[in-house]
């Protein structure tokens, strides 16, 4: 299921403790803090958990459900991803493409085979930035008070912003129950901060990419706890654990990650929580198993998960991640892309001198793209007679520059 948090309300959803007054929030939601807002919501509602509740608590929040993060936009970007160190100039006028991913091509060289730029790992988010306001005001102590000479400033998520992610049950009942809790409070501050309204969609979440080979790329989208087999950190996934889930031996071919300390506060019991040696978010594996890993395999990744502490959304898998075009690269496109779509024009019957064409090149074009819709939006807004509409629908989604199928034959 794809879950919606739309915020009604500032939420303080604080990355770590400083001791300069100073305190920031991170920029999406944690897995850890949506599981948090929907178990106090929980508890707000049974006033604790008697013997009678304990068993729908456990189920919810100790195993039965995967919280996984949630981004305003894209997830982090992957450790693997090295990118032009300087945008401005040659490399982004010449160059066919910003980023290489080494997942998918092998270590890069340290410059831009095009414009010799340096390049260098990526960071941060890609797509839309989550929007974030400072305040500062004087510190209180425990008479209510003032401090003097203390001042304490806080970084907060603005109202009215969506974070979207995933949440997995086996039982679709615990998701139902979920959704009905809503609205929840999320981040600190609760009395005045954190409220977030609700929306559950049957969305599946994206399957780890499956390169040509065969082997596939696992993309973490929120820090992994794993451990070896005697229980120290380790910076692979358990080999056993990925095999018990694929059913057949698995290996790592490759690795980008980046050590984390992770911590928390588990607010049931006012204590902090114990502090794990994790790789960061964005790190990055190529496996393979040596009986191949099918659709199955991808959706059982997908949805359980990998390593320790699941149900609190570390391990949180993503799929492909989109690589960033220089001007060269998306001209290149275009014109592969307008001539796929005169090419289908043609194949579905309408003349590229004709009306038709005129009032369905963007469409035909979005089409091309990957946007199946796009179909019914030529039949439906232009008036396209139905033996072209009949035509299109009978048509694969993707098209390479010649106006024929990606992996075949055309689809009769």
């Amino acid at each position: 299921m794809s879950l919606t948090l739309t915020l009604r309300q500032r939420a303080l959803v604080s990355d770590r403790l400083r001791e300069d007054f100073l305190q920031t929030t991170f920029q999406h939601l944690p897995g850890t803090v949506v599981r948090g807002a929907f178990a106090a919501a929980w508890l707000a509602e049974h006033g604790g958990t008697a013997d009678s509740n304990r068993l729908e608590f456990l189920l919810l929040f100790e195993g039965g459900v995967r919280f996984g993060p949630l981004f305003r936009g894209g997830p982090p970007t992957p450790l693997s991803i090295v990118s032009h160190k300087y945008r401005i100039g040659t490399g982004d006028k010449e160059c066919a493409d910003l980023d290489f991913d080494q997942a998918l091509t092998g270590l890069a060289r340290p410059y831009c085979p095009t414009c010799e730029v340096p390049l260098e790992p990526a960071k941060g988010m890609r797509g839309e930035k989550a929007t974030v306001s400072r305040r500062t005001s004087v510190a209180i102590n425990e008479a209510g008070v003032a401090r003097r000479g203390q001042i304490v400033t806080r970084d907060t998520l603005d109202p009215e912003q969506a974070f979207r992610g995933s949440l997995v049950a086996d039982d679709p009942a615990l998701l139902d129950r979920l959704a009905a809790l809503g609205p929840v409070r999320v981040g600190g501050r609760r009395t005045t901060h954190g409220t977030a309204e609700v929306a559950l969609d049957a969305v599946p979440p994206e399957l780890p990419e499956r390169l040509a080979d065969g082997r596939v790329v696992l993309r973490l989208r929120s820090p992994g706890i794993f451990v070896d087999d005697y229980g120290r950190p380790s910076r692979d996934p358990n080999l056993a654990e990925l095999s018990d889930v694929l059913g057949s031996r698995v290996e790592v071919h490759g690795r980008w990650f980046r050590w984390v300390t992770i911590g928390g506060w588990h607010a049931a019991s006012n204590l902090p929580k114990p502090a794990e040696l994790a790789v960061a978010a964005g790190s990055t594996y190529v496996i393979s198993a040596s009986g191949g890993i099918g659709d199955g395999g991808l959706t059982a990744l997908a949805e359980r998960g990998i390593g320790l502490r699941r149900c609190e959304g570390f391990g949180d898998l993503g799929g492909p991640f989109p690589l960033e075009q220089g001007a060269r690269g998306r001209s290149e496109e275009g014109r592969r892309t307008a001539k796929a779509a005169e090419a289908l024009a043609k194949r579905v019957g309408i003349s590229l001198n004709g009306k038709d064409w005129a009032q369905c090149q963007g469409p035909l074009t979005s089409y091309v793209r990957g946007e199946i819709s796009a179909a019914d939006l030529v039949g439906r807004l232009l008036f396209v007679p139905l033996r072209v509409q009949s035509n299109m629908r009978k048509l694969p989604q993707r098209y390479d520059a010649s106006g024929m199928e990606v992996n075949g034959k055309w689809r009769r």
